[in-house]
């Protein structure tokens, strides 16, 4: 199934409309192999016609924005511990390019919080004491986004010459995470060694990524090195693949750097730049899925690079380097 295409990286973040997909299985097929093509290349792309409805995306926007206005003793109510890998972090927690071994280690930290929770099935979430709908909402949201990620497995599963069923055994007990951005406001111009999120990749399967019209998100051409902006599409997802994706399929699908830099303009009339928001799905398999060379994936001149590893080993590998944790229980998210 290998061809020759990782010499070519596309310019433009592909779009894809999902629409006929839900339909058919000629549909599934016939987008299976433009999926293919861009796994091989980019890593990246946009989903539209995607089927989660513009209003829980509107107030799961709205309740995270509502959630990071508080005042920080509130955000602070949950954060991650031994026991619990989720809830929130501040501007000065992480440092995403620690993560990622290409990146240079004089960057200084994001300049983002975020609040995360993971799956229902495996503890009790915990919520901060404010806003009181921030529950509802986000479970519903977590549970579209689920449901919406199960459709790309089949379709991923169909990209690689697979049974579109392929994946469903190893996400019976996912770890998918729900993680809500935000990227403060600020008056002056970042240090040039500082992003809102320095480069990295993602240590998952994919993820799912709603963004505001702010801009900023941009992906990396491994070829020239030059950055690529993600562009801003109303009511689409922003798709790309994880490192565990990249190994499971023998680095013939890229898991591909990218990151969140500050815009260029202030806000008209006022002295300070924008803030920017947006919500990611990470979408994790079964922590104890021992990952392998896809079958699909290996030749007999293409043999296996990697070394079988249980799931949650290679995302703790990645997420403890980007926030310096010793303590190997705690999430990826």
């Amino acid at each position: 199934m290998f061809s020759d295409t990782n010499h070519e990286f596309q310019q433009e973040i592909p779009i894809i409309d999902l629409t006929e997909s839900f339909k058919t299985s000629a549909a599934r097929q016939q987008l299976a192999k433009q999926i293919d093509h861009i796994c091989q290349t980019i890593g990246f792309f946009i989903i539209i016609g995607h089927s989660i409805d513009e209003k829980v995306q509107d107030d799961m926007m709205k309740i995270s924005k509502e959630f990071f206005h508080l005042p920080l003793s509130i955000k602070r109510e949950i954060t991650g511990s031994k026991d619990y890998p989720y809830g929130y972090n501040g501007l000065n927690d992480e440092n995403l390019s620690l993560g990622y071994e290409k990146s240079s280690s004089s960057l200084l930290t994001d300049l983002k919080e975020s609040f995360s929770i993971g799956p229902e099935h495996e503890q009790s979430i915990q919520w901060p004491s404010k806003p009181s709908t921030m529950p509802s909402i986000w479970l519903k949201y977590y549970a579209e986004c689920h449901r919406l990620s199960k459709h790309l497995y089949q379709l991923f599963a169909l990209a690689l010459n697979l049974d579109q069923h392929w994946f469903d055994n190893k996400i019976t007990n996912h770890r998918s995470a729900l993680r809500s951005l935000y990227y403060p406001s600020f008056s002056s111009p970042l240090p040039h060694n500082q992003y809102r999120s320095s480069a990295h990749t993602d240590y998952g399967a994919f993820t799912m990524l709603k963004q505001d019209s702010i801009g900023g998100l941009q992906v990396q051409n491994r070829f020239n090195q030059q950055w690529i902006n993600v562009p801003y599409i109303e009511n689409s997802f922003v798709i790309n693949l994880g490192d565990l994706m990249s190994r499971w399929t023998n680095d013939h699908w890229v898991s591909t750097p990218h990151r969140v830099i500050g815009p260029e303009k202030k806000i008209t009339n006022e002295n300070c730049y924008p803030s920017r928001q947006s919500i990611a799905f990470f979408c994790q398999i079964n922590p104890d899925e021992i990952v392998e060379c896809i079958p699909t994936c290996t030749t007999a001149d293409k043999p296996p690079k990697y070394p079988p590893i249980q799931s949650w080993d290679l995302i703790l590998q990645k997420y403890l380097a980007s926030t310096q944790k010793k303590d190997s229980n705690m999430a990826a998210c």
